[in-house]
């Protein structure tokens, strides 16, 4: 098919396809660096969930925590769409230790990429069965 004939929409679930490739392409770099008197100092990163079915868009948030104490652990804040948080109180952070993270952002990593194909009916050498 060429571009000509796409539609607006194919050509933004195009678009957005292409954006989240190259954003997980390289590390980003944290939305917030917390300061030394925040509850939880340190790197965090924030990503917005695409939710139409939300008020607003939920946002995931993954800190980085600067405390000796709690500092050898990734802490992650997932949001329940249908709720309103207020960011800087409401969330319940789950900490995970660095090996756990890597291994769920792997797996995100894998969980979309299947999901890419299997959305643009292009069959992976690694999704066939095995007899």
């Amino acid at each position: 098919m060429a571009a000509d004939d796409l539609t607006l929409a194919q050509l933004r679930r195009e678009l957005r396809h292409l954006v989240a490739i190259a954003d997980s392409a390289e590390r980003p770099k944290p939305d917030l660096i917390n300061p030394p008197d925040h509850s939880m100092p340190g790197l965090e990163w924030r990503v917005d969930q695409q939710a139409p079915f939300a008020s607003r868009p939920p946002l995931w948030v993954v800190r980085a925590v600067d405390e000796a104490e709690t500092r050898d652990c990734v802490y992650v804040a997932q949001p329940d769409p249908y709720v309103i948080y207020d960011w800087e109180r409401d969330l319940n952070f789950v900490s995970m230790q660095p090996s756990d993270a890597r291994r769920l952002a792997m797996a995100l990593l894998a969980a979309a990429d299947r999901a890419d194909h299997l959305a643009a009916g292009i069959p992976r050498l690694a999704d066939r069965r095995r007899s």
